[in-house]
């Protein structure tokens, strides 16, 4: 994206990477995540800008141009997550009780980062050993498992269900590989009458890392999108 002319931030949200890791369970639900990126957009002075998310981050965007919308100019949803469940999500949160948090940090985040790859990758690329350690890099912080816990308890992921979704008249691009196992059947339908001028775009054989295995067709499809928006 900065090599076709377009300023690009990548900001890592609370939680994750490497910025701080509160663990109250109400730091992560959607209300606090979407003032969270309200906070950082007023942080750097960026008044509209085009936002794109992958995964929990393209649904946190589309709530948070649903609640501003005068503060988005676009939407470049990245194998959005969030509205309407995750596989296995009752599962997860059943083996992440609070009570055993303590032994699950003594579980080799090696391990776990290594098999999560091998579930969101596809069949167009494969995870590198920088990618496993990029990944594990916030694990040396004892707050991260507390924080990814409570993430996974206390964001709403079945938000269709559970609240009154909006409706985005936006420009907008939804991208998602169609060996994506956290995506719906359906791919992004469910956000076809929500985001009125969005633009579907399966990726054949990707999973849900897109970005990182079909890097080629997701710059080019958020780069349609912010010279449809006029960026």
């Amino acid at each position: 994206l900065a090599e076709a002319g377009f300023r690009s931030i990548a900001v890592d949200l609370k939680g994750h990477g490497l910025s701080d890791k509160p663990v109250e369970s109400d730091e992560y639900t959607i209300d606090s995540l979407v003032e969270h990126l309200r906070d950082i957009l007023d942080a750097l002075g960026l008044e509209r800008p085009a936002l794109a998310g992958h995964s929990l981050g393209g649904s946190l965007i589309y709530h948070f141009a649903s609640r501003y919308p005068e503060r988005a100019r676009c939407l470049g949803m990245l194998s959005p997550v969030g509205l309407r469940g995750v596989p296995l999500m009752r599962l997860y949160r059943f083996l992440t009780p609070a009570v055993l948090m303590p032994i699950l940090r003594q579980i080799n985040p090696r391990v776990v980062v290594k098999r999560a790859l091998k579930r969101v990758y596809g069949k167009r690329g494969h995870f590198t050993k920088r990618d496993v350690e990029e990944y594990l890099a916030p694990s040396q912080f004892p707050e991260y498992a507390l924080a990814m816990r409570e993430l996974l308890h206390s964001y709403d992921w079945n938000a269709a269900d559970h609240r009154q979704l909006a409706t985005v008249n936006l420009p907008a691009v939804g991208v998602w590989g169609s060996l994506d196992h956290m995506m719906p059947d359906d791919g992004m339908g469910i956000f076809v009458p929500l985001v009125p001028q969005i633009v579907l775009r399966a990726i054949p054989d990707a999973g849900h890392v897109i970005a990182e295995e079909t890097p080629e067709e997701v710059n080019e499809a958020l780069i349609g999108l912010l010279r449809r928006a006029g960026v």
